[in-house]
């Protein structure tokens, strides 16, 4: 089953966003330097839950499978990645987290130098009590699909008219980074030995008769390295598919990228969709007890 990806980057009658105030932290149970957010992963038949923790100078991942046998080894389970940007080469390292209620820091520090820049993600949160699978329409192409999309979308084989139990919450992620970065680390390596290979690959993904733009910029100490996105554009069918690779220390690895500036999902689902797939510990118990019953 295909996830919905939105870009990274309101309310029906019953939903309100509470992450505009602190106060709502307390109703959630949410320390003030301590976060846990749960998502689910299928591949075929098997899904897992992934859940993971935040806390000053910390991230934990447990993945627990729910059908089947999920492969996690593709998870970033490490705790330093690596990091290019325009003229400089660092480090995102979990040791240096700092948790303040939903806002997560992270600094990340120049190789060999005290200098660093920060990146920064904070958890808006979103009431889920009462919505079901019909809170998300989907229209004749991605730019009119409307609403709250959850894993009730994603686990079609859930009834209809399900709705999350009292105390549910979706977490919105919005980042803010001083600088635009590519940060990757073993996990991400792959088995292309030029960077010109794996921009290959990845264009042709969906086929010939789909046209991705390419775009390579040089990253790292004194720009050294190369760094491409294959970007596909929206169809009737698919939403906007983004791919980033780098090439570092004579591999080619699979990257995630971070724009410079903040980075606003959408929070508005009479006006777009509401990627509501990160979720709280009450929301993810009522998932997979939901997958666990119905999903074959």
């Amino acid at each position: 089953m295909k996830k919905l990806l939105l870009p990274t980057a309101i309310c029906l009658a019953i939903i309100s966003i509470t992450g505009c105030g602190e106060d709502s932290d307390g109703i959630f149970g949410i320390s003030s330097n301590e976060l846990e957010i749960h998502q689910f992963e299928r591949v075929n038949n098997n899904v897992a839950r992934i859940e993971t923790e935040y806390s000053n100078g910390e991230r934990d991942i447990e993945v627990t499978n729910i059908k089947g046998s999920y492969d996690s080894s593709g998870i970033n389970t490490l705790p330093v990645s690596t990091v290019l940007a325009n003229d400089f080469e660092g480090t995102l390292d979990d040791q240096y987290i700092e948790v303040n209620s939903r806002n997560v820091t992270r600094p990340i520090y120049a190789k060999n130098s005290n200098e660093r820049f920060d990146y920064k993600v904070t958890y808006r949160t979103i009431n889920l009590s009462g919505v079901d699978a019909t809170s998300y329409q989907k229209g004749n192409r991605p730019s009119n699909d409307r609403g709250i999309f959850t894993d009730l979308n994603n686990f079609t084989e859930i009834p209809n008219g399900t709705q999350f139990p009292n105390g549910s919450v979706c977490y919105v992620p919005v980042i803010d980074s001083e600088r635009a970065f590519f940060a990757f680390n073993n996990k991400k390596i792959t088995g292309y030995s030029t960077l010109e290979g794996w921009v290959d690959a990845n264009e042709k993904r969906f086929g010939s008769n789909q046209f991705p733009r390419t775009t390579i910029v040089r990253v790292g100490d004194n720009n050294n390295y190369r760094a491409a996105q294959v970007k596909f554009f929206a169809t009737n069918d698919r939403i906007e598919y983004n791919y980033y690779g780098t090439e570092f220390a004579q591999a080619v690895f699979n990257a995630d990228y971070v724009d410079k500036g903040q980075t606003r999902p959408n929070e508005d689902d009479i006006n777009g969709v509401i990627d509501c797939t990160l979720v709280n510990d009450i929301a993810a118990d009522f998932l997979e007890n939901q997958i666990r019953t119905y999903v074959r």
